[in-house]
């Protein structure tokens, strides 16, 4: 539009000159090559403006971008500056603080040498004093070994003693109830009237320890003299004897178990029972609180059947009986030997609980 407008200006223009002079056809070429040819140069002027104009406006644009680059830049120097500041401050404080752990290790390695020196010479004397120490252990455990030993002499001692004084007084009993049934046998014979032999059991034999056995008494007439006579048992009643003890010891009737057991071992000491005999006699005195007595029996079980399944519980039945002694000492000996050759036995497991009782 402004073209044709600035056409239309030009044509008005010329327009006097175009009647004041008589214009050729060439000339109007002319005029039209040049009007056109202003027409494009305004057209690029236009573009140019138009160009300029965009380039201002870019150019606006980047100058606000430019400007906020510029403060971000400005802000991020300021951070940095601030950063190289608290950097170089952290670094003084790090050499500060290396110095200051540099200054600590060297006395902590002082006095570690120090200490390391102290509990060097600690170490020597306790070594010094543990050697002492072990040697009067060692020296005490002998003498302690060789008093348990001499106790359990002298208890064995006493025991044997004891047990000879009991089989002494027991014969003695036995000598005299004899020489009492004789007298009043002879006493009777003597007033009996003549006619068949009548039997008398004397009254006090029956409160004797070897009650289970009966003795007879016959009388004779006036002309032939009194006799007493005694049946050997039979291997049966031997047996029986050995039932009777068991049976008696089971009833807690200790005292008719030992008399019967007691009978038994005189007939038969070697019999296939009379290792358990040997022990139910000593098991009837334990109970009797005869504890010397039981020691001896269990003792004879030990020396008279080596290899038998009662002895690990005859030696533990042992030192229960010391223990009843109130002889620890000697009860630990039997315990340590009990532990020591029938290790794996339960009594072995019983012993080594006592052991640490006693301990």
């Amino acid at each position: 539009m402004k073209k044709s407008m600035l056409s239309f200006a030009l044509l008005a223009g010329l327009t006097p000159f175009m009647v004041q002079c008589v214009a050729t056809e060439q000339d109007l070429r002319g005029v039209d090559l040049r009007t056109r040819t202003l027409d494009n140069r305004l057209t690029e002027v236009e573009r140019l403006t138009e160009t300029v104009r965009g380039q201002a406006a870019v150019q606006a644009r980047l100058g606000s971008d430019l400007g906020s680059i510029n403060d971000r830049l400005l802000q991020h120097q300021g951070r940095m500056e601030e950063i190289d500041h608290q950097l170089i401050r952290a670094r003084e404080q790090q050499e500060a603080a290396q110095r200051n752990t540099s200054i600590r290790l060297d006395n902590i390695d002082i006095k570690l040498k120090e200490i390391t020196e102290l509990l060097e010479a600690r170490d020597r004397k306790l070594t010094a004093a543990l050697d002492d120490v072990a040697r009067q252990q060692r020296e005490n455990s002998q003498q302690i070994q060789e008093l348990r030993e001499q106790r359990a002499r002298e208890a064995a001692e006493r025991a044997a003693a004891a047990a000879r004084a009991a089989e002494a007084a027991k014969r003695e009993a036995e000598e005299r109830a004899r020489r009492e049934a004789a007298e009043r046998e002879r006493a009777r014979a003597a007033t009996a009237p003549t006619g068949g032999p009548r039997d008398i059991v004397p009254e006090n034999m029956k409160q004797k320890v070897d009650s289970a056995s009966s003795t007879t008494a016959a009388t004779t007439p006036a002309s032939q003299p009194a006799t007493r006579a005694e049946a050997a048992p039979a291997p049966a009643a031997g047996q029986n004897l050995y039932e009777q003890g068991r049976n008696h010891l089971r009833d807690k009737k200790y005292q008719d178990a030992y008399a019967a057991l007691a009978r038994f071992l005189e007939q038969t000491p070697r019999g296939e029972t009379a290792a358990d005999a040997r022990f139910l006699l000593g098991e009837s005195l334990y109970h009797l609180k005869e504890f010397e007595l039981a020691i001896l029996e269990y003792q004879k079980l030990i020396a008279d059947f080596p290899g038998n399944a009662r002895i690990p519980e005859a030696m533990l039945r042992q030192g229960m009986a010391f223990e009843e002694l109130r002889e620890p000492s000697t009860a630990a000996i039997i315990y340590e030997r009990l532990a020591g050759e029938f290790p794996n036995s339960s009594q072995a497991k019983q012993a080594r609980e006592k052991l640490q009782k006693i301990r």
